[in-house]
């Protein structure tokens, strides 16, 4: 037992180094979202600068000024969600190194109850979302949708949920949540420009266009828009997540592998508190089975001489 508990502490410190190394680039990286808003804005100046340049192209529009627009407030949630989420993996990791280290049972129990909670929802999650991942697209989506009815408003909005949405779909190379049906009933985007030349309807957000119009010809947004020229059918949502988790095998095996590890992880801090306990216990014992200098006297003597002196004083 004692070869198994080394193994498993090697095991669990130098795995729980790794994760505290990872838990705290988590941890940095939420930080830079949240408060490196000079460098994440570097990132977007060339949509910004394409949306002020097309906006001042045509004659109906005017001008926007998009210097003060920060993308890091569209980007909060996720920034907190990344420091919260690296400040848990950090004190889940502190708490299996020192645990196993020494052998503090308090620690491990702490650590194997949350790992385990964490595995269990691992799977659950996995499964909801590659076994019926509309339960978990559908709430998402849903705000998003609901934002782009009652807020956008164009390629010249300047209001920051009109700027994002035509800065990522810019950017992106995609149109709306879906497509471009998302947009239809809008309650603040303009769609009849009669007074240009040639007058227009629009079927899709300008900022769909493959190309961003430089002029009052806006018939790459217009109701005979094709795919070769617009993303209207090319949803945002559906882009991002087949660029990110839509890899199903590599995300799966991914996913997998952190999930042994995980179990190991458990079995091991289990090994060890195990381990642990039967050390005190044999201590115990060592302790209570102690002959007195007595005893071990009485029982086997060491010197012959007195020995024979007690057995005659005996008699």
């Amino acid at each position: 037992m004692g070869g198994f508990s080394t193994v498993a502490k090697v095991f669990l410190v130098v795995v729980n180094i790794i994760f505290l190394v990872i838990g705290l680039v988590l941890l940095a990286l939420g930080l830079f979202i949240r408060f490196g808003s000079s460098i994440i804005n570097g990132y977007v100046d060339s949509a910004k600068k394409s949306l002020e340049a097309s906006v001042s192209s045509v004659s109906t529009f005017g001008t926007i000024d998009l210097s003060s627009f920060d993308v890091t407030e569209i980007l909060r949630n996720l920034a907190i969600g990344l420091i919260v989420a690296g400040l848990l993996l950090s004190i889940l990791t502190f708490l299996g190194c020192c645990g196993s280290c020494c052998n503090i049972k308090f620690m491990l129990l702490a650590y194997i109850i949350t790992c385990c909670g964490l595995l269990v929802g691992q799977v659950i999650f996995i499964g909801i979302l590659y076994g019926s991942p509309d339960t978990i697209h559908d709430p998402v989506k849903k705000p998003l949708k609901s934002s782009i009815k009652s807020d956008y408003a164009g390629l010249n909005g300047t209001d920051i949920v009109s700027i994002g949405w035509n800065v990522v779909m810019i950017q992106v190379g995609c149109c709306g949540v879906d497509d471009y049906s998302d947009f239809t009933g809008a309650t603040k985007w303009v769609i009849d420009y009669t007074a240009l030349s040639p007058s227009v309807t629009l079927k899709t957000p300008l900022a769909c266009c493959k190309t961003l119009p430089t002029s009052d010809d806006l018939s790459c947004a217009g109701t005979a828009t094709t795919e070769s020229i617009n993303y209207l059918n090319t949803g945002c949502y559906d882009k991002i997540w087949d660029d990110t988790l839509g890899n199903m095998s590599l995300v799966l095996g991914a996913l997998a592998g952190l999930c042994v590890i995980q179990l190991l992880l458990v079995v091991f801090a289990l090994i060890i508190l195990c381990s642990g306990g039967k050390k005190k216990k044999q201590k115990k014992n060592t302790k209570g089975n102690k002959v007195r200098p007595d005893d071990r006297d009485a029982v086997s003597p060491r010197d012959p001489v007195s020995y024979k002196r007690k057995e005659a004083l005996r008699f």
